[in-house]
């Protein structure tokens, strides 16, 4: 029997946690790794994931008629990019369209499960992007999902976010589906963009013990925070300006340029060995094609 896609959805309820740079980059890793990898923006408020790859082939439809109209017909919906194996699903509707469709629907909350049974089939790995808030689109894509992957900044309001919206509120209202037979996902957190501060160590602290609080509702998503932190690189900054992953090398050709963009072998070395460990906790299954990429990078 051929096996299905995993699927991974990257939620937390506060924006601006690096959802995003942590889709396109786990996205883009895989795909190097040689697994079939679609990558679909379903933040319907502010879609970043869509746009940061340059596509080789852009299909004219995406997300909301996937969703709403039931379209599978991959030409129509997935746009090809210039990255081997990795594929796209463009958001292209906004998120009031999407749930004021939906809402009257029996199936709303398990529609995208739904549609993905559809096409799960032909891919390895499946990354959903979501918007950084509390709404059914979130709830779908965490029930989609087989993993879920929190991104969170060591700052004190993100944190407290996390714990009461994201776990208290969001994974909790979820926990029901479970006597319908829904699985939940497993659920992996890791504090992200740290930097070597006093401050940040003792909010990483205070998460070790707040969650521990919450164990009857971590328990049931058996919710693991990662160990390493993945320190703070500016080379993503450079790399979303070209449309490149952060573990890319990459120097200006146009030596007339007055602001030339670089990154180093060294930055994205660190980068690639921060995907990689996060790629081996939450896929472990395709650990030797992500330990034969990054062989292939160093050599």
């Amino acid at each position: 029997m051929e096996k299905l896609a995993d699927i991974i959805t990257i939620a937390d309820t506060k924006g601006g946690t690096t959802k995003s740079t942590v889709a396109v980059h786990i996205a883009a890793f895989c795909a190097q790794s040689g697994l079939k990898t679609l990558l679909i923006d379903f933040d319907l408020e502010q879609p970043t994931s869509c746009s940061y790859f340059p596509f080789e082939n852009e299909a004219p439809c995406g997300v909301y008629e996937f969703i709403v109209l039931h379209e599978s017909n991959l030409d129509k919906l997935i746009s090809t990019t210039k990255i081997s194996n990795l594929y796209v699903m463009s958001s292209n509707s906004v998120r009031q369209e999407i749930i004021s469709n939906l809402k009257s629907s029996a199936d709303s909350i398990i529609r995208l499960k739904s549609c993905l049974k559809l096409i799960q089939f032909e891919y390895d790995v499946i990354i959903i992007d979501t918007v950084g808030t509390i709404d059914p689109t979130v709830s779908m894509a965490v029930l989609a999902a087989d993993i879920v992957l929190s991104p969170l900044d060591p700052l004190m309001p993100g944190v407290k976010e996390y714990l009461r919206g994201t776990v208290n509120n969001l994974f909790k209202s979820l926990i029901p589906f479970k006597d319908y037979g829904l699985r939940l996902p497993s659920i992996f957190t890791f504090f992200n963009r740290v930097e070597e501060s006093n401050d940040c160590k003792r909010i990483m602290e205070l998460f070790k013990h707040s969650i521990t609080k919450l164990s009857d509702i971590t328990s049931l998503y058996n919710l693991t925070t990662l160990v390493k932190h993945i320190k703070k690189q500016n080379s993503y900054k450079v790399a979303a300006s070209l449309g490149i992953p952060a573990f890319q090398s990459y120097s200006e050709n146009d030596k007339t340029a007055v602001h030339p963009y670089k990154i180093t072998k060294q930055q994205a070395q660190a980068v690639i060995e921060d995907i990689h460990y996060l790629c081996t906790n939450i896929l472990p299954r395709f650990k030797a094609n992500f330990d034969a990429f990054v062989l292939s990078k160093i050599a």
